[in-house]
C-alpha cells in the first residue's frame, strides 16, 4: 500500500508540474530563511555558555544620578567594590575584575608589537571564567606581580614557535614573565583579550588600590552561591555604599546585578560597556524569531491554498478510489503522505538555498555562520526533521481532510458547486500573507530611513577623513613636533589630539560654577583637547571664542561648554562664569571662554549630555588626530607614517579612521535592517508564488465564463479587472488590518533613540501600492493569457 501511495505521489508530482513547483519552492524558500535565522540566533544565544558557572556569574552594575546629568547605566566601577562585596556578603562565593590597559607596546629583543587588549584581572579570573589554558597551572598562573598570560595568538607573533612559557617581556619600563598560554578567546565571549596581566602588579605599588572610591574604570563580575534570592541581595547595596563611601553615597549610585547570560543580548541601555565584543539587542532575536515564524506560515499557506484550489483536478480520482471502497483514513494518510514528501523534498532544496545564501548573510552581518555547526549536534539535526515533518502535516492535514470528505456520487456527476464558490479561510490566509508583506516591507523601509538619518545627520563636527593615531608617552612628549612637520605636509588640513575618542561617551567628573551666591556643584562629561581641536572638527562656537596659545590661562584654566551644559548652568551669560573641576579651589576656579552649539559625541542613540572641553597638555593625550585632505590619500599616509617613524621610533605606526569608528557604532542597527530587507523580500516571493498558482487555478475553474463574457463582447481590460478584483480587495483588507498594527510596533521601536524619524503616512501608501502592483503583475500574468484565449476553446472545455 505504502509503495502504490508513493506512485501515485511521485505521479502526481510529476503531472502537476507547476504547482509541485510552486509548493516546493515557496516551502523550501521559507524553510531556508528559517534555518538561516536559526543559526543567526543560535550564535547569538551561544555568547559566553561555555562556563560551567555561568548561572551563578553576575556582573555589577551602577545606576549613576549626578545633577546636571540624566541617570545612566554603566557598566563600570570602582576597585573597591569588588573585594569589599566580597568580604561583606557572604552570598558572594568568589569575585574578579576585568581591567583593559588598551594599547601597550610589548618588547622581546629587537622585537616590537603593540598589543590593543591587554587586560589586568585578579587571580582568580581563571577560576570563575572557563578559558582553554594550555599551559601554565591554572591555580597560580596569575598570583605573582609582573606575571602575565597570552592567547596563543599572541605568543605566536612575540615568539613565533619557540616555546613562551618562562620567557621575559618588557611593557613600558617593567619586566614580566610569561606564567602561562591560552587558546585564542572564542568568537561568543563577550570579553575579549590578547593577554592578561595579573592585578596583584598594579596592587604591590599601589596597596590601597583594593579599597580605591570615586573612579569607575573597572568591570567587575560576581560569583554567587546558588539559590541566591538577587532582589534581596541587591537590597543590601544601598547600605554598603554608605559605609564604605558615604551617606550621601546613594544619592548618585545604585548598584544592581546583571547576570551573564544578559549582558551580550540585555546592555542596549547601559552605557560606557566597553568590554562588550560585538553588543547585540536582544530584542531583535524575538524579532527575527517571529519573521522566521511568519516566513514559514507564509509558505504552509501557499501549500494549504494551492491543495484546497486544485481539488477540482483530484475530485474524480477521490469519487473513484471511495466508489471502490478506500476509506476516509486512507484518502487522509495519501493525502498526507504526498504532503510530506513534498515537504522533505523541499527541505533539501532549503539547505542548498540555505548554504548558497549564508556566506552573503556572513558579509552583511559580520558573523562565521556555517550550515555544518547543525551536523555537530544531532538533537538539532532530529528537530529540523521533525519541523519538517510536522510543516508537512500541518499545511497538509485541512486539504488531506477537505478532499477526503467530498462524496463519490456527486463527484462523478461533476456536482462540486462548492468547489467553484469563494473560500473565506483561503482568503483569509491570503490576507495573512500579505498583511505580513506589508508590514515587512514598511519594517524595511523605516529602519532603512532610520539608519540613513543616523548616517546623514549633521552631528555638528566633522568626521571625514581624519586618521587617528594612538599616542605614548614618547608621542606625547613629541607632540608640538609631530604636528608642526605633519601641518607641514600639503596633503594635511589640521592636526589636533585628544584624550578620548569622539564617539565614544567621554567620562564623567564632577565640576563646579561660581554664582553671585554660592558654588553650585554638577556632574559634567568631560574631555581634554588641544587648542586647535574645535578648528579642526568643525565644531561651531556658538558665543565667545575657541582656545588659543596666545592666552596663558587657556592650559587649565578656559573652559567651553556645549549649550546643554549653558541651559544647566542657568546662567543668563555663562561666558566669563568661573567655573572648574570638583577638585578646584573654590577661590582659583577657571572660566568659561566659549559656548558650542551641542554635538553628538556620542551615537544618535544618546541623548546629548552636559559637557565642558579643557586644555591640559601635562596631562597627556590618548589619541592624534589628522585631517587628511582627499587628494593623493595613500601619499598623505605614507607621509604620516615617515614623520611619526622619524619622530616615534619606538612605536609602531597604526591609525584608523574616525567613520569607521561611527560605522560600528551602528553596525547592530544596520545589521538588522539588511536582514529585515532579505526577510521580506523573499515573504514577498513566497506570497506571489502563492498568488500566481491561486490565479492559475482561479482562471482554470473560470475558462468557460471567460469564454462566454468575451463572446458577449468583454474587452481584455473587463476581463482583467473580473478576474482580478476578488484578488485586488483581498490585498486592501490585508492593508488596513496591517497599518495599525505596524505603526504600533515600529513606533515602540523608534522609541529606543534619541534622535528619530517620524513614520510618515507615505511610507504605508508606498508598501500598500508596492503589494498591490507586485500582486497585480503576478495575477495578470494568468488572467491576460485566459483573456486572450480563443473564446471558443473555452466554451468547448469541460
Amino acid at each position: 500500500m505504502l509503495k502504490n501511495y508513493l506512485k501515485i505521489a511521485l505521479r502526481n508530482l510529476g503531472r502537476y508540474k507547476v504547482y509541485s513547483f510552486i509548493n516546493v519552492l515557496s516551502l523550501a524558500i521559507g524553510m531556508a530563511a528559517c534555518l538561516v535565522i536559526f543559526l543567526f540566533i543560535s550564535d547569538e544565544l551561544s555568547f559566553d555558555t561555555f562556563h560551567q558557572q555561568k548561572e551563578q556569574i553576575y556582573r555589577l552594575d551602577e545606576v549613576q544620578s549626578f545633577p546636571g546629568m540624566s541617570p545612566q547605566n554603566v557598566a563600570l566601577s570602582m576597585p573597591g567594590m569588588g573585594p569589599n562585596l566580597f568580604n561583606d556578603m557572604p552570598e558572594i562565593t568568589n569575585f574578579t575584575r576585568f581591567w583593559i590597559w588598551g594599547d601597550l607596546l610589548y618588547e622581546r629583543n629587537d622585537l616590537q608589537l603593540v598589543i590593543n587588549r591587554t587586560a589586568v584581572v585578579d587571580s582568580t579570573f581563571l577560576e570563575i571564567f572557563d578559558f582553554e589554558l594550555l599551559q601554565g597551572d591554572p591555580s597560580t598562573v596569575l598570583d605573582k606581580p609582573n606575571s602575565i598570560v597570552l592567547t596563543e595568538t599572541t605568543a605566536q607573533k612575540l615568539f613565533n614557535d619557540d616555546e613562551a612559557l618562562g620567557k621575559q617581556l618588557v611593557i613600558g619600563d617593567d619586566n614580566y614573565a610569561v606564567t602561562g598560554v591560552l587558546a585564542d578567546v572564542p568568537e561568543n565571549s563577550h570579553l575579549q583579550y590578547e593577554a592578561l596581566i595579573s592585578i596583584n602588579t598594579v596592587t604591590r605599588e599601589r596597596p590601597e588600590f583594593n579599597d580605591q572610591w570615586g573612579s569607575n574604570f573597572m568591570v567587575t563580575y560576581l560569583v554567587l552561591a546558588p539559590q541566591t534570592d538577587i532582589e534581596q541581595l541587591e537590597s543590601k547595596f544601598p547600605k554598603f555604599l554608605e559605609s564604605h563611601m558615604s551617606e550621601e553615597a546613594t544619592t548618585y549610585y545604585t548598584l544592581f546585578l546583571q547576570q551573564l547570560s544578559d549582558v551580550h543580548l540585555g546592555s542596549m541601555n547601559i552605557e560606557h560597556d566597553y568590554q562588550n565584543y560585538r553588543k547585540f539587542d536582544g530584542s531583535y532575536i524575538k524579532t527575527f524569531s517571529i519573521l522566521a515564524f511568519f516566513v514559514l506560515i507564509i509558505a504552509s499557506i501557499n501549500f494549504m491554498n494551492l491543495s484546497v484550489a486544485r481539488s477540482t483536478t483530484r475530485s474524480k480520482e477521490v469519487g473513484i478510489r471511495k466508489s471502490i471502497g478506500a476509506l476516509k483514513r486512507q484518502l487522509v494518510g495519501q493525502f498526507l503522505g504526498e504532503s510530506v514528501l513534498l515537504t522533505l523534498i523541499a527541505l533539501v532544496l532549503s539547505l542548498l538555498i540555505a548554504a548558497a545564501f549564508i556566506p552573503y548573510l556572513n558579509a552583511i552581518s559580520n558573523r562565521s555562520l556555517s550550515l555544518l555547526t547543525i551536523l555537530d549536534h544531532m538533537e538539532v539535526i532530529v528537530g529540523v526533521l521533525i519541523v519538517a515533518c510536522l510543516v508537512g502535516v500541518l499545511s497538509g492535514s485541512y486539504p488531506a481532510l477537505f478532499l477526503s470528505s467530498f462524496q463519490p456520487a456527486k463527484v462523478l456527476k461533476g456536482k462540486l458547486e462548492s468547489l467553484n464558490q469563494k473560500s473565506l479561510l483561503r482568503s483569509g490566509l491570503v490576507v495573512i500573507q500579505f498583511a505580513t508583506a506589508i508590514a515587512l516591507i514598511v519594517g524595511t523601509v523605516l529602519a532603512t530611513q532610520q539608519l540613513n538619518f543616523m548616517k546623514s545627520k549633521d552631528i555638528g563636527f566633522d568626521k571625514e577623513q581624519m586618521m587617528l593615531i594612538p599616542m605614548s608617552n614618547e608621542a606625547n612628549e613629541q607632540y608640538e613636533a609631530l604636528r608642526n612637520e605633519l601641518l607641514a605636509h600639503a596633503g594635511v588640513a589640521g592636526v589636533t589630539a585628544s584624550g578620548q575618542r569622539i564617539g565614544n561617551n567621554f567620562h564623567q567628573t564632577g565640576g563646579k560654577v561660581k554664582t553671585d551666591t554660592s558654588i553650585h556643584e554638577l556632574t559634567i562629561s568631560q574631555v581634554n583637547v588641544d587648542y586647535d581641536y574645535l578648528e579642526v572638527y568643525g565644531i561651531q562656537v556658538k558665543d565667545g571664542r575657541a582656545f588659543s596659545r596666545e592666552y596663558a590661562d587657556d592650559a587649565g584654566f578656559s573652559f567651553i561648554i556645549n549649550e546643554s551644559l549653558a541651559k544647566e548652568l542657568g546662567l543668563e551669560d555663562p561666558i566669563g562664569a568661573q567655573f572648574g573641576f570638583g577638585w578646584y579651589d573654590n577661590d582659583t576656579l577657571g572660566t568659561i571662554v566659549g559656548v558650542t552649539h551641542d554635538f553628538n559625541y556620542n551615537s544618535l542613540h544618546h541623548s546629548v549630555n552636559t559637557l565642558a572641553i579643557h586644555v591640559h597638555p601635562e596631562w597627556g593625550f590618548s589619541e592624534l588626530s589628522v585631517k587628511i585632505r582627499p587628494d593623493n590619500l595613500t601619499e598623505t599616509i605614507t607621509a604620516v607614517q615617515s614623520t611619526w617613524e622619524t619622530l616615534v621610533p619606538n612605536r609602531p605606526f597604526e591609525y584608523s579612521f574616525l567613520d569607521e569608528h561611527f560605522e560600528e557604532l551602528y553596525q547592530t542597527d544596520e545589521q538588522m535592517s539588511k536582514v529585515v530587507s532579505v526577510i521580506a523580500g523573499l515573504a514577498i516571493i513566497i506570497a506571489c508564488l502563492g498568488l500566481f498558482g491561486l490565479a492559475s487555478i482561479a482562471t482554470e475553474q473560470r475558462t468557460k465564463e471567460i469564454g462566454i463574457r468575451k463572446v458577449l463582447g468583454a474587452s481584455l481590460v473587463q476581463l482583467l479587472a473580473v478576474l482580478s478584483k476578488n484578488f485586488v480587495s483581498l490585498i486592501l483588507i490585508a492593508f488596513l488590518i496591517s497599518v495599525p498594527v505596524t505603526y504600533y510596533l515600529l513606533q515602540g521601536w523608534l522609541e529606543g533613540f534619541a534622535f528619530r524619524i517620524n513614520i510618515g503616512w507615505w511610507v504605508f501608501t508606498f508598501a500598500g501600492f508596492l503589494s498591490l502592483l507586485v500582486a497585480l503583475v503576478t495575477v495578470s500574468f494568468q488572467t491576460t493569457r485566459a483573456a486572450l484565449a480563443n473564446p471558443v476553446d473555452a466554451l468547448r472545455s469541460e
